[in-house]
């Protein structure tokens, strides 16, 4: 079984104010996550962060690393961050922007070799614009398609779409491509309203892939968004 976590983390920060990674790398070993694909991963000293923060979180169990800079400052950054028990085998940031912006986006792509085979995850943060998230999908699409895969293997998408209209033409055109996992809402934590983090997969079979929403007394608390446990027997 492997198991992945998906998580806009807000910054480090939970709902007071605190930032506490170590939290955030306890809920991945209570868990047992072997991969972490985060959002809102931050590091930059101005906001009270370290690039330290990527191994309190990892953990010396999580040692592969693939950051998604989308915001730079000094030697710190703001953007994406997957964290990996396996190794990462082939990798690229996506950027997914054809103009300028105010925040730019960008999707993660990993291929992991696990001990069940290859496994490859993109993990994403789109705008709060409509018509910015509708190109950054049709990019990440577009973009995702020209690497170059020695061997077909199974593929995740998931991450905060930004997106809660059940009948956007973006989700239409995700499902068009993508199987979608059927989730609870996310967003905001205390009284979920919004389905904003969702995951799609290709190349896996229903029976092998499960995934559901980890409202615990820790995730209540430790981000304005509830996390996606998701678990593939491969």
């Amino acid at each position: 079984m492997i198991r992945i976590l998906c998580y806009n983390i807000h910054g480090g920060y939970d709902l007071k104010g605190k930032r506490d990674l170590t939290r955030l790398n306890k809920l991945m070993d209570d868990f047992q996550v072997d991969i972490g694909v985060f959002q809102e991963f931050e590091t930059r000293r101005s906001r009270g962060a370290t690039l330290k923060d990527i191994d309190i979180t990892a953990g010396a169990e999580r040692p592969y690393r693939l950051p998604g800079l989308a915001l730079i400052e000094d030697e710190g950054w703001y953007g994406n961050l997957i964290v990996s028990r396996y190794p990462i085998i082939n990798a690229a940031v996506h950027d997914l922007e054809t103009s300028p912006s105010r925040e730019p986006r960008n999707a993660v792509d990993a291929i992991f070799d696990t001990p069940k085979g290859n496994l490859r995850i993109l993990g994403t943060h789109l705008s709060l614009s409509p018509w910015e998230r509708w190109s950054e999908v049709k990019n990440l699409i577009s973009l995702m398609r020209q690497v170059e895969v020695t061997e077909t293997g199974p593929l995740l998408i998931m991450g905060d779409i930004n997106e809660w209209r059940s009948s956007s033409k973006l989700l239409k055109f995700m499902n068009e491509h993508f199987s979608q996992i059927v989730l609870k809402k996310t967003f905001p934590t205390r009284f979920p309203l919004f389905k904003l983090d969702r995951v799609w997969h290709e190349n896996l079979d229903e029976k092998t892939i499960k995934a559901r929403t980890l409202k615990t007394n820790v995730t209540k608390t430790l981000s304005d968004h509830v996390p996606i446990l998701i678990e593939i027997d491969l």
